[in-house]
């Protein structure tokens, strides 16, 4: 067997092993794979969108905008084929399973792309056996599929800048638009691509302009009859989701504590768009008032404080397989360090050929901090993150052999 092969084999093996320990999660703990939260809205949207054809989230009767409609889709999509009982839910979980053994295939592909092969296969290892990233195939949330479309944009974002052609451009649409009616957030992707494009890759702006229109064109192409369906639902343009008022509100309590004392009782609206417009205005309300009280502190809370809540915490809420909660939190800390010190010396190189996912992880940290910041909405950047802690690893190794030959 040559090096390449092996080099592959490798890999592959990676993945099936990480695959198996999945599906091994799935029989063992079956239905008991949910938090209890967000979880259960999305299995009741779903399951009303097959009986009824509506789609809601949170009211049964009441058409929901409070998220987007891909992952809403997907699960109605396995439940009419295998069903909306037991079958049904361990089917979407094994999907999910193969989806994030698809997902650690292209973070091996992004890493290989920006640095080399061994630094692919060192992060397709590290995604492969972080324990979220096993545990969350098992519950019906937006991530393990979100993650997977953020690193096929990705990876298709840096293949097509090197040969750019106009139904490149025209698919980079499809998947924007795609991740978007799954997770909003991604929603200013393209900002970040065309900096890349005009940084790294040296496009001029007139050939950015045409292919910007292109990818523009498609995606409202895509997303334009989930606008249309709001706008008859409730006369407005809405263009992605109305959702944001609660988390924005959340987010205004520092350390999100709410007590009597500082908690604001609002009136809610005739249905969940209406008590989302209150909300927005109640938390900017509360953020006039924070800054002006207590500026720096406020600040802080904005900036510093939740940084910490979105990179050091670890989205592994309940316990599977007897493993400690602390034992997944010092490896997650392990990549979320070495993967930013990585970032630290890559400064020091030349960080051009590197920003695009550097960007689109600055800009998820930002965004959540504007809102509410903790570990599962940080959950799709470990893949990402994992690439920079996995050439930082290599680099030390290769400094310390080199220490040891002379």
């Amino acid at each position: 067997m040559t090096q390449k092969n092996k080099h592959y084999f490798t890999l592959m093996l990676i993945i099936f092993i990480s695959l198996i320990i999945k599906i091994v999660l799935i029989i063992k703990y079956q239905n008991s794979l949910t938090l209890s939260s967000d979880d259960l809205n999305y299995v009741k949207s779903a399951t009303v969108l097959v009986k009824r054809g509506i789609y809601i989230f949170h009211n049964l009767n009441e058409p929901t905008v409070f998220v987007t409609p891909v992952y809403p889709f997907f699960l109605a999509l396995v439940f009419k084929f295998f069903g909306m009982g037991f079958t049904g839910f361990q089917a979407v979980r094994i999907i999910q399973a193969i989806m994030s053994s698809v997902t650690i295939l292209l973070i091996y592909l992004i890493a290989e792309r920006l640095f080399n092969k061994n630094v692919g296969l060192l992060t397709a290892f590290l995604v492969a056996f972080y324990i979220p990233n096993i545990i969350t195939v098992g519950y019906m949330l937006t991530e393990t599929l979100f993650t997977m479309l953020l690193c096929l944009l990705i990876y298709f974002s840096l293949l097509f800048s090197k040969k750019p052609r106009k139904a490149h451009f025209g698919l980079l649409g499809v998947l924007w638009a795609v991740a978007t009616l799954c997770r909003p957030t991604i929603a200013l992707y393209p900002v970040f691509l065309f900096i890349y494009l005009f940084w790294y890759e040296r496009f001029k702006i007139i050939d950015m302009i045409k292919l910007g229109a292109i990818m523009f064109v498609v995606f409202v192409a895509v997303v334009s009859p989930w606008w249309i369906r709001n706008y008859r639902e409730y006369g407005e343009f809405i263009p992605l989701a109305a959702s944001s008022g609660n988390p924005m509100l959340q987010g205004t309590y520092v350390d999100y504590e709410q007590t009597p004392e500082n908690i604001v009782y609002y009136k809610l609206g005739r249905n969940a768009f209406e008590t989302n417009k209150t909300e927005v205005e109640v938390a900017k309300m509360r953020i006039k008032e924070g800054f002006g009280n207590n500026f720096w502190g406020y600040l802080k809370w904005y900036t510093i404080d939740k940084t910490n809540l979105f990179w050091r915490t670890v989205f592994y809420w309940k316990r599977f397989f007897n493993i400690p909660h602390s034992i997944v939190l010092y490896s997650h800390l392990f990549i979320v360090y070495a993967g930013f010190m990585g970032i630290i010396v890559l400064l020091f190189k030349g960080i051009g050929k590197y920003s695009l996912p550097i960007m689109i992880m600055l800009y998820f940290n930002a965004t959540h901090c504007v809102y509410m910041a903790f570990d599962r909405y940080a959950f799709p950047m470990i893949p990402l993150l994992s690439i920079f802690a996995s050439f930082l690893i290599l680099k030390v190794l290769s400094l310390v052999r080199q220490k040891i030959r002379f």
